[in-house]
């Protein structure tokens, strides 16, 4: 790849490749690999025309730069979307994320101290701020959580035994208690705090990609706030209050754990083990204004330890409080691997090379070559919603064409060749269409909530109406976002070739209702868990992890959630269960009628 589309010759990309693996074993793997994704690159040519790649919005960590106002102008963002207080307070995020997009973003962490930027984030967002969200409207949290034997996972902050979800409502009193015990996470908040939303919408124009905001508080001296983790989104850390001390290493290989997603590593029950990850990129102490930009993949480690004088006393005595900005292309299909993916899937092709949708990320994928890993498991380029015709035609030949390289390695050429030329022009103006209702989804959303904060000022003696409320203002939001994701696959589940087809191996409209979640979830009224099943609760809008401890006669269940906390008598419209497979049903029916049959002998 390095010597078609960089002119490099074969000898600078073996000395390179000796460069970036210098020892041993994994250096002689580097070396065939790039040997083999010259001979690949050589042999896809013949399926499909060689073409300049487009820039993807990573790039070259030695050109980023903040871009100077003259460059960034803020007026068309304050023009287009109101002269509210979060708007105007926003518009140095937006020339912020701005100066990314056009210059594109990096593809290595980097760490850009306060100093170093023309705008100064510290004290945007505190725990008085956050004190004044909870206690405003209904907002739900987790407390990570971390296993021995099992990644990140979240637990609900505040009251879980109530009648109602106002009675359920969290308040600022329960984020102090909770960060003693862990770091406090809200998830999305930049759809639920309008403050945060005015972020979201900044982030969401200067990328032109669907984006969302977290918002983690950690008390200070906590030795682990999160154990190392991958994320599927690159992220901008922008440290608001406090500090915290944060570890970033390179990407484990994703042929050595080849079963696991290296997109989320270290959460659920996979523990990703920091001895096995080697020296840290990054070590570093984010203070009060300093950015910190995470590759999607790249695992990280967080805590608020520091020793005497690394920090000013007064940031020192402080909890931390950061923003997380992520821009969600992996998560809503917007991926050269995806699109490959959706192409084989439209075509009623089975793919047995790669696994098809149903193992993106997992499996075969993880064993190419590096070279053709890399290319296919990226975003799709900068400002591709807004590709004209010819824009289009070269993003999808350049996705033939590693989707050429990739049947080379795994020997599936004919596979490969039964796609029509044409197939990939068509997924790739369907997946632009996609971006596009994404994006009107997130506007919408998070222009909602920053109208809903005026709203709210002009009649601030009024009573908010519940309808109002972010839980069930963001609710819609997410539906349609489900919705489009669902209509994406559809594009490919839905269509003539596969309509036609009676290969089981192929999923079919109902088999697929997200690209990244093979497990499927139903309501426990129509599919009543046992004791011991694995389940999910609603804490008001968000959804928990929690095993059955016992079902009771009225038809609501006794459950235990997973950082140990009980809760009796939940109602079964409030849990869902986890769909089972024909087998699983079979094994079910067998284990009723064996107790069926024991409690006649019982009675006899």
């Amino acid at each position: 790849s390095e010597l078609k589309f960089r002119r490099k010759s074969i000898g600078e990309c073996f000395a390179e490749a000796l460069q970036k693996r210098p020892q041993g074993e994994r250096a002689m793997r580097s070396v065939v690999g790039v040997a083999l994704s010259l001979a690949c690159a050589q042999q896809a040519s013949a399926f499909c025309p060689v073409l300049q790649p487009h820039s993807t919005w990573r790039f070259s960590a030695s050109k980023l730069r903040v871009a100077s106002a003259d460059e960034v102008s803020t007026d068309a963002w304050v023009s287009r979307f109101g002269t509210a207080p979060e708007i105007r307070d926003a518009a140095p995020f937006y020339k912020f994320f701005s100066s990314f997009s056009h210059e594109k973003s990096p593809d290595k962490p980097v760490f850009l101290e306060r100093s170093e930027l023309e705008a100064d984030f510290s004290g945007y967002f505190t725990l008085e701020d956050l004190g004044e969200a909870v206690e405003s409207d209904v907002l739900q949290a987790g407390r990570g959580v971390a296993g021995l034997q099992s990644g990140w996972k979240m637990a609900r902050v505040g009251p879980k035994a109530a009648d109602n979800f106002l009675e359920k409502k969290m308040r600022r009193t329960d984020v102090l208690e909770a960060i003693q015990a862990g770091t406090v996470v809200f998830n999305s908040a930049g759809a639920h705090i309008p403050k945060l939303s005015a972020v979201s919408l900044a982030a969401v124009e200067a990328f032109a990609f669907p984006t969302n905001t977290n918002l983690y508080i950690t008390a200070r001296n906590k030795k682990l706030s999160a154990p190392p983790h991958t994320d599927k989104q690159d992220v901008f850390v922008m440290q608001t209050q406090g500090f915290k001390h944060w570890k970033v290493f390179a990407p484990p290989e994703p042929g050595l754990t080849p079963d696991r997603d290296p997109y989320t590593r270290g959460k659920g029950d996979d523990v990703c083990d920091v001895a096995s990850l080697g020296e840290p990129l990054l070590d570093v102490i984010l203070k009060p204004g300093d950015v910190l930009y995470v590759p999607a993949a790249y695992p990280h480690t967080t805590d608020t330890l520091v020793r005497e004088g690394q920090v000013p006393q007064e940031v020192a005595d402080q909890d931390s409080v950061h923003m997380t900005v992520g821009v969600d292309t992996y998560i809503w299909g917007l991926t050269y691997a995806f699109l490959r993916a959706l192409t084989y899937l439209r075509m009623g092709n089975e793919d047995r090379a790669l696994g098809g949708i149903q193992q993106l990320y997992r499996g075969p994928i993880n064993r190419l070559p590096d070279a053709v890993y890399a290319k296919l498991c990226r975003s799709l380029p900068a400002n591709f919603v807004d590709l004209k015709a010819g824009g289009v035609e070269e993003v999808a030949g350049e996705l033939q064409q590693w989707a050429a390289a990739a049947a080379v390695v795994t020997k599936s050429e004919e596979d490969f060749a039964a796609i029509p030329p044409e197939e990939w022009v068509k997924t790739v103006r369907k997946a632009q269409e996609h971006c596009q209702d994404l994006l009107h989804v997130f506007r919408t959303m998070y222009t909602e909530a920053i109208a809903e904060a005026e709203r709210r000022r002009k009649s601030a003696d009024q009573p908010i109406p519940i309808e109002k409320l972010s839980m069930f203002r963001v609710r819609p939001h997410m539906n349609r976002l489900e919705a489009l994701m669902d209509g994406f696959i559809s594009y490919a589940t839905a269509s003539p070739m596969m309509q036609r087809n009676t290969n089981p191996n192929l999923p079919g409209p109902s088999d697929l209702t997200k690209a990244e979640e093979a497990v499927q979830w139903v309501a426990a009224k129509e599919n009543p868990p046992s004791r011991g099943d694995l389940v999910q609760v609603d804490l008001g809008g968000a959804w928990f992890e929690a095993r059955v401890l016992a079902p009771r006669s009225d038809g609501a269940f006794d459950v235990e959630y997973f950082d140990g906390e009980m809760e009796g008598a939940v109602a079964a419209s409030r849990i869902k269960v986890r769909a089972a497979s024909p087998q699983e049903e079979i094994r079910k029916a067998e284990k009723a009628a064996q107790n069926k049959k024991k409690q006649r002998k019982r009675k006899r």
